[in-house]
């Protein structure tokens, strides 16, 4: 019994590999990467190295450190061990998509090129199961390069993976309208439009894909075809001002002709509609609701039509009906700026003028309202209040690159600035303001213990017992040891001779030694004394090395800080540019609304 526990016990130690998925330092990186603490993960696993960096461990530790640094931002080592494993893999479908999230990264982060180049070298051999992936990454990459061609001959070239997901369907459908193949396009935009949604990202790209396709059916005067793809987005989304306002326009732009379909080869067979929604603008603005008198519930006062025919006057009616539900919503939204302009102009064509008056005065006011809240926006982010109050709830959050902005801070910069919170092009620089903040805190907190630790060792209490009085009881308790496990020998008598014999001949008489003198040993062969390297000397290249690096993360983070603050202050400054213009366009209707009253051709 007892060789086989043995043997057992033998058989477990061999099984022992640093740098497996055993070992605890790899099994502790796991955990720590489950709870998205991706900087205490690679500092677990860098301090298994410790001094000795070359060391070569198990294919686990290396693909544990490359998650955790790529997730945590650092993409240049990532990239760096993925490679490197790529030679030995195993598991060739992990690899591969590793590889793409390398590149999902650099996309991000608006490297394109590099991104496309590592996505090109990934090609040949690329597994199966990886397929789709590598289309959506790719596609998306040449689309923000401005290749529609490239991008829909990526997205179209692999059939047999498996079905798309609806946004890589709709980049397609985007990229096919771009490439002068619009029949095709369509076709794909319009079965994204319809899908049933399975959750709150379906519905996002659902309309999404609607609201991209009514706006292509209206630049091409096909306002006919633009009303029923418009009524197909959900009344109350973040898409459904911009929908409104589409659709009171395709009311008014020309009927068009009907459109075509064309295959794009991936059509299922009597496939179903299986769109079913009653939160939709079109069911929000129903028969109904179109047949009750628009301008009593626009507020109108009774006035004399003009002479537009009788279908001009049911179009501008038609569209009223939208706009007047966009205009009581949000008036810093720029679809209900517009908004705020279309329905006095709409009123104008109508005949009634003191109204459109009316309204084009409400909208001026509005829009000076706006303007002003516009440069107290961009006086708060000049503060630096803004980013301050983003990352302050999830200040101590290690998740890097994969953390996101859930939640605004309430505060009036972020009603100005939600379009542009949510482009990568602002997030990426708030990562790594956060991080650069994060890793700030972390070596002031360690510099601040390293100081308590050498006050500490500073003001010490001297021992007991002195010090050359331990070592002396130590150097007897060894030689004690060292003397019992001995045999007991008889030593022999030393035989001594006389001084003279030891004398050199020719040599002058060296002087006996009196008692008083002090005798001087030099031992040649001994090495001259090194520097002594203890905890306090550690400590102190350790509070270096620190004092060395604060002033670099303290440098990246100012760096951040500005471009985030510049790319708000633009953003704010071309909302103001468009307040503006609207304001000019409101004034001057006003303008020649009152110079029509002046000639008295008003009612």
């Amino acid at each position: 019994m007892a060789a086989l526990v043995a043997a057992g016990s033998a058989q477990a130690v061999d099984l022992y590999v640093p740098g497996s998925d055993n070992d605890p330092h790899v099994r502790s990186a796991d955990f720590l990467i489950g709870d998205q603490r991706y900087f205490s993960a690679a500092a677990e696993l860098l301090q298994q190295l410790g001094e000795q960096p070359d060391r070569q461990l198990a294919p686990a530790f290396y693909r544990r450190l490359a998650e955790a640094t790529l997730s945590f931002g650092m993409q240049q080592r990532a990239d760096t061990i993925y490679r490197e494993l790529g030679a030995n893999s195993t598991d060739p479908v992990a690899l591969a998509r590793a590889r793409i999230r390398v590149a999902e990264f650099l996309y991000q982060r608006g490297h394109y090129d590099e991104a496309i180049q590592d996505l090109n070298a990934l090609r040949p051999g690329l597994p199966k199961a990886a397929i789709l992936e590598w289309q959506d990454t790719l596609g998306r990459a040449l689309l923000a390069q401005g290749r529609y061609a490239d991008a829909a001959q990526v997205l179209l070239e692999i059939k047999d993976a498996g079905p798309q997901r609806a946004y890589t369907r709709f980049n397609l459908g985007v990229a096919l309208i771009n490439d002068s193949k619009a029949p095709q396009g369509i076709n794909v935009l319009d079965r994204i439009g319809q899908m049933a949604a399975k959750d709150d990202d379906d519905l996002a790209i659902r309309d999404k894909a609607n609201l991209a396709l009514g706006y292509h059916f209206l630049r091409q005067q096909q306002g006919g075809t633009a009303v029923p793809v418009f009524e197909r987005i959900r009344s109350d989304g973040p898409l459904s001002n911009r929908a409104l306002l589409g659709l009171g326009w395709a009311y008014l732009a020309p009927t068009g002709n009907r459109q075509k379909k064309q295959a794009v080869g991936d059509e299922v067979p009597n496939e179903l509609n299986a769109f079913k929604s009653f939160s939709t603008i079109g069911v929000l603005l129903r028969p109904g609701f179109l047949d009750d008198d628009i301008y009593r519930r626009a507020g109108l006062r009774s006035f004399r039509l003009s002479k537009a025919s009788q279908e001009e006057e049911a179009a501008l009616k038609r569209a009223l009906v939208p706009w007047i539900e966009l205009v009581s919503r949000d008036p810093r939204d720029p679809a209900v700026q517009e908004g705020l302009l279309a329905i006095p102009y709409t009123l104008d064509r109508l005949g009634a003028h003191i109204q459109a008056q009316e309204f084009y005065e409400r909208a001026i006011e509005a829009l000076e309202s706006g303007r002003k809240r516009i440069d107290e926006t961009a006086t708060y982010v000049r503060s630096g209040r803004m980013i301050t109050t983003m990352v302050r709830r999830t200040a101590d959050a290690e998740s890097g690159w994969t953390w996101e902005l859930k939640d605004l801070p309430d505060a009036q910069e972020t009603d100005f600035l939600q379009t542009l919170i949510s482009e990568n092009r602002f997030q990426e620089p708030l990562k790594n303001y956060r991080d650069s903040l994060l890793m700030r805190r972390n070596l002031e907190a360690w510099s601040a213990r390293i100081d308590e630790l050498q006050a500490s060792y500073a003001k010490r209490e001297q021992p007991a017992v002195p010090a050359d009085v331990l070592v002396t009881r130590q150097l007897e308790r060894g030689a004690a040891d060292d003397a019992a496990d001995l045999p007991v020998v008889a030593t022999p008598p030393v035989e001594l001779k006389a001084a003279e014999d030891l004398t050199v001949p020719d040599a002058p008489a060296t002087p006996a030694p009196t008692p008083e003198s002090a005798v001087a040993l030099q031992t040649s062969e001994t090495p001259p004394p090194t520097a002594f390297d203890g905890i306090f000397e550690r400590l102190q290249k350790i509070e270096d090395r620190i004092a060395a690096v604060r002033p670099k993360v303290s440098a990246a983070a100012d760096q951040q800080a500005k471009l985030i603050e510049k790319l708000a202050l633009d953003d704010l400054a071309e909302q103001r540019r468009t307040t503006e213009k609207y304001l000019i366009e409101a004034r001057f209707a006003l303008a020649r609304i009152y110079d029509r009253n002046l000639k008295g051709d008003t009612q």
